[in-house]
C-alpha cells in the first residue's frame, strides 16, 4: 500500500458519505478505466486519453458510500500541472460530486507547490470550472473528437465554496 493510496478527503453529501481517494491498485485502476470508457468513450464519444511517457500521472476516484461516482487525473510534465478527465456517472451528476473531484485534484497539485493548474475543459463545461476559479487561457481548438478550452487556475485564485448551499 502507498501513501497515495492512503490519501483521502472526506465529506458529507446527498448521497451520504463522499469520499476520494489517489489510487494505485489494480483493482481501483480498472475502476478509473471502467467509468472512463462509460462517460468519455460512450456518453461523449471521445477518443482514448493516454498519458505520455513524459508525464506522471495521479488517478483518483470519488465515492458515495461504497459505489464509486467518478474518476479524474492529475498530471504533471516537470513543468505544468494538468486535470484531465474528470468523469462524473450520470447517476451522481448535480450533486457536487465533480466540483468535489476536481478540487481534490487541485489539492493534490498545491500540496505539490503548483502555482497554477491547467486544464481542457470540453464545450458546455467552462461555466462550471469557473465557479472554481478557472478562467480561460487561449483559442479552443478541436481534438480527441470534441472543442475543447483551455483554462488556467491560479493558486490564489481558488474559489473556496462550491455554492452548494445557495443551490439547495
Amino acid at each position: 500500500m502507498t501513501d497515495a493510496d492512503d490519501e483521502c478527503q472526506k465529506t458529507k453529501g446527498a448521497q451520504g458519505m463522499v469520499f476520494g481517494k489517489f489510487v494505485s491498485e489494480e483493482k481501483d485502476a480498472d475502476v478509473v478505466q471502467s467509468i472512463y470508457k462509460q462517460v468519455c468513450e460512450k456518453e461523449l464519444g471521445l477518443d482514448d486519453s493516454e498519458t505520455t511517457e513524459e508525464e506522471f500521472c495521479l488517478n483518483a476516484l470519488v465515492f458515495a458510500g461504497e459505489e464509486p461516482a467518478g474518476m479524474g487525473r492529475v498530471l504533471f510534465d516537470g513543468e505544468d500541472f494538468r486535470i484531465r478527465d474528470v468523469a462524473i456517472l450520470p447517476e451522481y451528476r448535480g450533486d457536487q460530486y465533480g466540483d468535489f473531484m476536481v478540487r481534490l485534484l487541485i489539492d493534490k497539485a498545491m500540496m505539490s507547490n503548483a502555482q497554477e493548474i491547467r486544464l481542457d475543459a470540453l464545450a458546455g463545461t467552462e461555466g462550471f470550472f469557473r465557479k472554481i476559479g478557472f478562467e480561460t487561457a487561449g483559442e479552443a481548438f478541436e481534438a480527441r473528437g470534441g472543442r475543447w478550452q483551455p483554462m488556467i487556475l491560479h493558486a490564489g485564485s481558488i474559489h473556496k465554496c462550491c455554492g452548494c448551499q445557495q443551490q439547495r
